[in-house]
């Protein structure tokens, strides 16, 4: 999933996202043929297939490798389209408007609910019930994420909750102990004010305690640190109302004053900076993100770095991004594509996923092997990073309390608006308990406009 890496500056988030395997988001669209230098059948006896896909180099190799020991398997033609995230899902209507859609493609949980709800999916229900695929060995939770009317439309190929990256030579260097399983925002907002530091007496911050970002998928960490939430589990707007009110507006004011009281850079200057950039050279102790930032990360040698759960509030809580395996509702060939899906999920695709680092597989089997919990691309030059057990990484640990981000018919109109108003919170320039309430008519009108429920959310 980069985006796992949201999703935004990485925009999915702008998410996102978002995300390697929960996806790439940057760069301009291109097609396999341009970029690749795999080489793969495009005409086999068992049918021709259509394969859309988003990712950076990494996970376009790891992918690759994949599909040509899938074909080494099955006499399947495939041809492969590579899109960059941030122009997959407008490639994927267009395709699909012109009645040419991919046979099996990657697919985004924000983008699920409207494919679903249209019918553009293939119903998967019998697939998964053959005894080849082991459908038990996926997480649970992340299969109920691309199930729309109790019918299972998309195959989790790989997931993320987001961590508390931290620089641990900063904290040495300072004095601060390192982030663990108990810190509360108390704990981690000690640490950010030690670590932020005008370190050439210039009367400017460069050195921040910790990078903040500004969209909605990352903030909801947040909200529900505090016990916050945006709709019902019965699709009810409730970011302001009741007892939401207060909590989700603490919450991003929090947030808010980590600017100001200059722990984090402000939303322009983290813009200037790239947030993930100002990690890596040293600008920043901490950020959070999910485990789509591992492999931009990789290259690290001037210090040591790790990753943690993050600091809590009023209880534990993180987000979680996963990205599935489709098949369009108008596949000329369903049993060649689900080959194509199976066997991208099997224990051979999956083993790809956690050795290359762009994802955490959505089987538990493989999660529990080496293979990711030693994965030779993450350890390259941080080798601590080493698990010995699924329980010792903090993504894992998390997903018992994670909860996906909303989603529903006017999700993205109203994603798109919080993070709109909520940038005058970041920079300082209105109060967060004023802005939730004025978001209040706004998505009001958004949804009396579709005369729809707006989500569906976890809230009870």
């Amino acid at each position: 999933m980069k985006r796992f890496g949201w999703i935004v500056v990485i925009a999915f988030a702008a998410l996102s996202l978002m995300i390697v395997g929960c996806g790439d988001k940057k760069g301009a669209s291109s097609t396999a043929k341009e970029d690749v230098t795999f080489k793969l059948k495009e005409t086999g006896k068992e049918g021709n297939l259509t394969f859309m896909m988003w990712g950076t180099p990494q996970e376009k190799s790891a992918v690759f490798k994949v599909l040509q020991a899938f074909q080494k398997t099955y006499d399947v033609g495939l041809k492969v389209i590579h899109v960059d995230f941030l122009n997959f899902n407008d490639k994927l209507k267009t395709m699909i408007a012109g009645g040419t859609p991919p046979d099996v493609f990657y697919l985004d949980r924000p983008y699920f609910y409207g494919l679903a709800s249209s019918g553009q999916l293939y119903n998967l229900d019998e697939y998964i019930k053959q005894p080849d695929f082991n459908v038990s060995d996926i997480y649970p939770v992340l299969m109920d994420a691309f199930r729309f009317s109790g019918t299972v439309y998309g195959i989790p190929k790989d997931w993320t909750t987001y961590v508390l990256y931290y620089n641990k030579d900063m904290f040495d260097k300072a004095g601060v102990a390192y982030p663990n399983s108990n810190w509360t925002w108390t704990d981690f907002t000690n640490a950010a004010n030690k670590l932020s530091l005008d370190q050439n007496g210039d009367g400017r911050i460069d050195q921040y305690g910790f990078i903040m970002e500004t969209w909605a998928d990352w903030y909801y960490n947040f909200l529900r640190q505090n016990d916050g939430e945006i709709f019902d589990s019965k699709g009810n707007w409730v970011f302001s109302k009741g007892k939401y009110l207060n909590q989700n507006a603490e919450a991003l004011q929090f947030l808010a004053d980590l600017v100001k009281k200059k722990m984090s850079p402000d939303p322009t200057t983290t813009r200037q900076l790239g947030a993930q950039q100002a990690f890596m050279s040293g600008q920043a102790a901490m950020c959070i993100y999910g485990r789509w930032v591992v492999l931009d990360f990789k290259p690290i040698t001037k210090f040591k770095w790790d990753y943690s759960v993050l600091p809590y509030n009023k209880k534990r809580a993180s987000v979680f991004v996963t990205v599935s395996l489709a098949i369009s509702a108008n596949t000329k060939n369903p049993d060649a594509s689900w080959k194509l899906v199976k066997f991208l999920c099997s224990d051979v695709g999956q083993i790809y996923t956690a050795e290359s680092g762009i994802a955490i597989p959505s089987r538990m089997s493989i999660v529990s092997k080496d293979n990711y919990l030693k994965a030779p691309e993450v350890i390259t030059n941080q080798p601590h990073l080493v698990k010995n057990k699924p329980e010792d990484d903090p993504f894992i640990q998390q997903l018992s309390y994670a909860v996906p981000i909303p989603v529903g018919p006017v999700w993205l109109e109203v994603r798109s608006k919080l993070d709109e108003q909520l940038e005058d919170v970041f920079l300082g320039n209105k109060d967060a308990k004023s802005v939730v309430l004025k978001l209040d008519s706004i998505v009001d009108e958004i949804v009396n406009q579709k005369n729809q429920k707006p989500a569906i959310g976890t809230a009870e």
